[in-house]
């Protein structure tokens, strides 16, 4: 018999796309459910408030995407209901290209910018008066040879580099920078005195910035 898992999920309504589309609580938070798991377990695994969680959750199960695999003590299993689903191009405006990304983007922007704001006044920089100057450096290569990293914990870092690559280069340095990340989760275990949660977001794409 075939792997019911291998067999997409057919999204059919507006209410399913719109919520494996969110980018928090959406296809990242149905990840969480590859095996049955409870909505605290996933809570502790994304680093979100557990209360949070399960509201998201109710609402994948409530459309389907998520569904009861049996009970856990107290808490109720749920696992994904495929491994792929596909949304008909009629849910979703594929033809405007910034439908998509452009609240993903507007959340990581945000998300960054309190960080450096939050940075910038733990380390004594942040004067809304103008006391302090803005430094810019240019030079991708830091004197050592390795980027300079500001002291303390947690700084925010922002790279952005345009380069000529082949397509073997470009997948290779794809694959590279995701062992990256994937090795620092897989060695997270979030019990260090100063753990907290940190975000790294990979992109990557053909062209510069502006299409040019």
């Amino acid at each position: 018999m075939p792997d019911p898992q291998a067999t997409p999920f057919q999204i059919t309504t507006p209410a399913q796309a719109a919520a494996l589309l969110d980018f928090t609580y959406g296809a990242r938070l149905l990840e969480q459910f590859l095996t049955p798991c409870t909505a605290s377990q996933a809570a502790r695994a994304l680093g979100q408030p557990a209360n949070r969680v399960t509201y998201h959750v109710g609402k994948l199960a409530g459309c389907g995407l998520l569904r009861v695999a049996g009970r856990q003590g107290k808490g109720t299993l749920y696992e994904a209901a495929a491994h792929t689903f596909q949304v008909p191009c009629a849910l979703v405006q594929l033809d405007e290209p910034l439908s998509l990304i452009e609240p993903v983007m507007r959340e990581i922007s945000a998300a960054y910018a309190h960080a450096v704001l939050d940075w910038q006044a733990r380390q004594g920089h942040l004067d809304l008066r103008g006391g302090h100057p803005l430094t810019v450096s240019l030079g991708a290569p830091h004197p050592t040879g390795t980027p300079a990293v500001p002291e303390g914990p947690f700084p925010p870092a922002m790279r952005l580099r345009a380069v000529q690559l082949t397509p073997a280069q470009y997948r290779r340095a794809q694959a590279a920078l995701d062992a990256i990340l994937s090795e620092l989760e897989t060695e997270a275990d979030g019990s260090g005195e100063h753990a907290r949660p940190a975000t790294f977001v990979l992109m990557g794409f053909p062209g510069h910035l502006h299409g040019h």
